[in-house]
């Protein structure tokens, strides 16, 4: 079975920064250049790190060699540190048949005994609304005596959502949650949760997206506050007509409630605002809401990063704090979810802007008066450094930044196969 090929058309990695005074510059240090072979290729989610301090991800291509024209369906990759750098174990090669194909932006999620979750892009069912490649599937990735096996949960139907690119939430072991960009009674998208019964997981779909006040095309995942209930993002949609997007919750008993309308999106534009979030939500310690759009801002090309803060009566406040500007000085059109580290500090990818506009890492830190200052830690070549970075960034106990760049580097993909980086700030 052939998966077809998705791209956004992006490329590239490397670090320009000036130090200045007491100031000491991020160190950035490739941890593994991937072939397109059966190592993988193009890196498109988000890593994560188990508790032995190993990483774990998907890449779009590689792996099973006969799939897609020889560049494979993608795989689920472990890297672990050793005297000698990061080595890289293939757990699991997709075929692109019923097992699913071409995993994408979502990322891997554990549960408490060691299980990976994720969803592919392609593969699983077939016919209809779901040819000639397949609706994508909800997947887990168990570790066994014998290595690493996969088995597919669900297999979307076009009816309840198709072609996810979410990452997998849990509410508790027995019930996740998947959103997806395509499909559904409206073919704008779903939210699906799946119940765990004796073994058997039964999909509910809780929501078919309208391109309404209520959006559309949910790409990224759900992020659960502590009363359970769900927060995500839509890239579309919304009230106004602006058709920006929104910001949506998802109650503990299912219900879906639009919470923010972004005001700049595909039919016109306040540049007082963002607008377009491809990337998800993350909280604060104060329960106020972070993510990033690809558009909006005072240069609405080029995206912006934004806070939703609740306030009386079950209202939120979006306010925009970094109006990102592109060019060679600066990063544009944020595909990534944001990170904290134990500072406040923010910090995220832009996938095109700086050197040869081949993306950005940056840090926004928070200052007096509600105001951000942004400082470019790494600016992306789109050589061996890689390019074009979509996935948000990993921070472990010490601070150092780990993230993925889906182009650059060397391989038979089409603008190289991406590298594994980290940054030691």
């Amino acid at each position: 079975m052939r998966c077809r090929k998705f791209s956004i058309g992006l490329t590239c990695l490397i670090l320009t920064v000036l130090v200045t005074g007491a100031w000491a510059a991020p160190k950035y240090k490739v941890l593994h250049t991937f072939t397109g072979g059966s190592d993988g290729g193009s890196p498109y989610a988000q890593l994560i790190f188990d508790k032995a301090g190993n990483l774990y991800g998907m890449t779009y291509l590689g792996g099973e060699a006969g799939c897609f024209a020889g560049l494979g369906c993608g795989t689920v990759f472990e890297l672990t540190p050793g005297s000698g750098g990061w080595t890289e174990n293939v757990l699991y090669a997709f075929t692109g048949g019923a097992d699913g194909g071409n995993p994408i932006y979502g990322g891997l999620t554990f549960d408490a005994a060691g299980n990976l979750y994720g969803t592919t892009n392609f593969g699983g069912i077939f016919g209809g609304a779901c040819d000639p490649y397949g609706c994508g599937t909800i997947f887990k990735v168990a570790p066994g005596s014998q290595g690493w096996t996969e088995s597919v949960l669900y297999s979307f139907t076009g009816t309840s959502g198709q072609q996810p690119t979410s990452a997998v939430a849990f509410k508790n072991e027995g019930h996740l949650y998947a959103t997806t960009p395509d499909g559904g009674k409206h073919t704008l998208g779903t939210i699906v949760e799946l119940v765990n019964g004796s073994g058997m997981w039964a999909e509910k779909t809780l929501q078919s997206f309208t391109g309404g006040g209520d959006g559309a095309s949910p790409f990224a995942g759900l992020v659960a506050d502590a009363a359970s209930n769900f927060y995500g993002t839509t890239t579309y949609g919304g009230s106004g007509g602006y058709n920006g997007g929104t910001v949506f919750e998802l109650t503990a008993a299912g219900k879906v409630i639009p919470i923010y309308s972004f005001k700049c999106g595909a039919n016109k534009c306040n540049r007082k605002d963002a607008g377009n979030p491809w990337s998800g939500l993350v909280f604060d310690q104060h329960g106020n809401l972070y993510g990033a759009t690809n558009s909006g801002g005072t240069h609405p090309k080029c995206g912006a990063v934004y806070k939703l803060a609740p306030s009386k009566g079950g209202k939120w406040k979006e306010s925009v704090i970094y109006s990102l500007k592109g060019g060679p000085g600066d990063g544009a059109t944020p595909f990534s979810l944001l990170v904290f580290d134990k500072a406040g500090n923010l910090y995220g990818t832009a996938s095109t802007g700086g050197i040869n506009n081949e993306g950005v890492v940056f840090k926004l830190a928070h200052g007096v008066g509600g105001w951000w200052k942004e400082t470019v830690l790494h600016k992306f070549t789109g050589g061996s450094d890689g390019g074009r970075p979509q996935a948000g960034l990993s921070i472990d106990a010490a601070g150092n930044l780990y993230g993925i760049a889906t182009e650059g580097g060397e391989g038979d993909c089409p603008a190289g196969c991406g590298v594994v980086f980290e940054i030691t700030p």
